[in-house]
């Protein structure tokens, strides 16, 4: 005997479906980044029939995730994402992962089979339940959509937006089972009644308030900043602590803190990793760390924890992460760093004690481990290195940096100097990976209106290509940079490299071998290949904020890089000698 399957009622499906963007707009979604499908076919319609709601659509699921994540964070604001059924829903996982890691909000649709068809063979047909795992704060299995009324899609959209940012932000996943027919019928479904935005994130608790600001009365304080997304009034607050508090900053370049105009009165370091390394602050120990965000990209820091005697370290981050690999952490405060110093500030501003003995002992080290790196990179051979400080130079003020992991982001923390022209710098440092980081940079610039360079290595590149050859249909605008050492440079660094009896080209660096120059004519982008600072600089000035991608390629030796790192080190390590009472 033949079972006769069930049929959707298209009027019912559309009309759920507008009522989930609608109430989505009205929760503060503004854009939905699309992957072509069959069985999201009403959610595509939908979505592009929402008034106030911009769609992109996206060929590769993997690209799409990292451009809603790069696109969150620099337009503060959470945005959906949509794909059709099977193994299109899984391409999301990698941008899923970093935004649970990083503390991004995102709306995950994922288009389903209805349950009739699980389990029997049907095309595009996976297990969804559950599919993201713990990387997700909040997921649901919707009903079949159609056969709930449209005030139930309201009800999902407002609750899929108030977990994706409280208590702690991150993705969200609504799976959403559709029967045919898919077709979206003609005209406009009845409006429903939505609901209103979530409320503000909450503020830092009194007790929270109180333990850090009487520890704020010690004298020998030490505040290191790692990855994280300050708006403007976030950094004031942290740099006016510092300022009102005399406890320096060990500024991660994806801080946010090593450039703005705060520079010019607060306390601001640079070159924490190599004065770390050096052990000056194993001479000189804090009696409290104040650690913010997320885990600093530094490694002599990592270290110098495990090292470290200070009495209280003290973890302030809202995304949960708290980061301590150290096993070093005493405290956890889960607060949005930025917040939290703002509500300290009256506690601590009538002391001033910006201008310690403490305080000026930081400052003179930084001077002289800054003055020793930058005239390092001026003498040495046109590196990695002559490329992070010719970037930093180069770029106009309130403009975006997208640097990427391995060794970009390395370069930065290690050669890029304070400066008082503001910069937003981005790195994906919540799980460290090297995918989606063209995509990733379009997401930042088309949530901007200044000018957006992605600074990337060649391997990561390679991870990417659908992203940079989405750029052009996308219509954003974005020069990359990349540094082809061709391979894993930052495996060079590795005690492997040295071993006799291992292949460590073969095995670590892996030579690709390709021309990535010929990537730019596939993306429609301009290609500029450089070989010194001087063409380098040209390149930026005839493409950076200019229409349409550029791709700048730079050629580099991953044993050049790694002697200019180490001749940094070893080079601050000497000129501190005369420095450190």
């Amino acid at each position: 005997m033949r079972i006769t399957t069930p049929t959707a009622d298209p009027i019912r499906v559309q009309a759920a479906c507008r009522a989930l963007f609608a109430q989505l707009v009205a929760s503060g979604v503004s854009h939905v980044a699309i992957s072509p499908g069959s069985r999201s076919t009403p959610l595509t319609v939908a979505a592009d029939r929402t008034p106030d709601l911009t769609v992109s659509v996206h060929l590769d699921e993997r690209s799409a995730g990292f451009f809603a994540m790069g696109l969150s964070r620099s337009s503060r604001r959470p945005v959906a994402l949509v794909c059709t059924s099977g193994s299109a829903t899984a391409n999301y996982l990698p941008a899923v992962v970093e935004a649970f890691h990083s503390g991004v909000p995102l709306i995950v649709i994922t288009a389903d089979r209805p349950p009739e068809l699980q389990g029997r063979g049907a095309p595009q047909t996976i297990d969804q339940t559950g599919l993201y795992g713990s990387h997700v704060r909040w997921e649901h299995q919707a009903d079949v959509i159609g056969t709930e009324p449209p005030e139930e899609a309201v009800r999902l959209a407002a609750l899929a937006v108030e977990r994706s940012l409280n208590p702690v932000p991150g993705p969200v996943h609504l799976n959403c089972p559709f029967r045919e027919p898919l077709e979206p019928p003609v005209g406009d479904p009845p409006q429903v009644t939505l609901l209103p935005a979530p409320a503000a994130t909450r503020q830092p608790e009194s007790n929270d308030v109180k333990t850090l600001s009487e520890l704020l009365s010690l004298e020998k304080g030490l505040i290191v900043a790692g990855p994280m997304d300050l708006d403007d009034r976030g950094r004031a607050a942290v740099s006016d602590l510092a300022t009102a508090s005399g406890w320096p900053i060990i500024a991660d370049p994806a801080s946010g803190l090593r450039r703005g105009p705060h520079t010019i009165h607060s306390p601001v370091m640079a070159c924490g990793d190599h004065l770390l390394a050096a052990g000056m602050a194993d001479v000189h120990q804090p009696d409290v760390v104040l650690q913010l965000g997320g885990m600093p990209t530094s490694r002599a820091y990592r270290l110098w924890l495990e090292r470290c005697e200070a009495e209280r370290v003290v973890a302030v981050d809202h995304t949960g992460r708290f980061p301590d690999p150290s096993f070093a952490v005493t405290d956890r405060i889960a607060a949005d760093p930025g917040e939290l110093a703002a509500a300290i500030i009256p506690a601590t501003v009538a002391e001033q004690r910006h201008n310690t003995a403490w305080t000026r002992l930081w400052l003179d080290t930084e001077a002289a481990a800054a003055t020793t790196v930058a005239s390092l990179v001026a003498s040495a051979p046109f590196d990695e290195p002559g490329v992070a400080v010719a970037l930093c130079q180069a770029m106009p003020g309130g403009s975006n940096l997208i640097v990427s992991n391995s060794m970009p982001i390395r370069d930065l923390d290690a050669f890029m100097p304070v400066n008082q022209q503001p910069l937003a710098v981005y790195a994906n440092r919540g799980a460290n990976g090297i995918d989606g980081q063209v995509s990733t940079a379009l997401g930042v610039a088309a949530g901007s209106d200044t000018p957006t360079l992605l600074f990337t290595g060649d391997l990561a590149l390679l991870h990417d290509l659908a992203g940079l050859v989405a750029g052009v249909r996308l219509g954003v605008d974005l020069t990359v940079v990349v540094v082809d050492n061709d391979g894993g440079g930052i495996f060079s660094f590795l005690p492997i490299a040295a071993e006799s009896g291992v292949d460590h080209d073969r095995l670590f660096h892996t030579p690709h071998g390709l021309d990535l120059g010929h990537a730019a004519s596939l993306a429609g982008a301009t290609l500029d290949r450089v070989s010194d600072r001087a063409d380098l600089d040209l390149a930026l000035a005839t493409s950076l904020g200019h229409p349409g991608i550029h791709l700048v390629h730079v050629r580099t030796t991953a044993s050049t890089n790694v002697g200019l790192h180490r001749a940094a080190a070893s080079g601050v390590a000497e000129s501190l000698g005369g420095v450190n009472p």
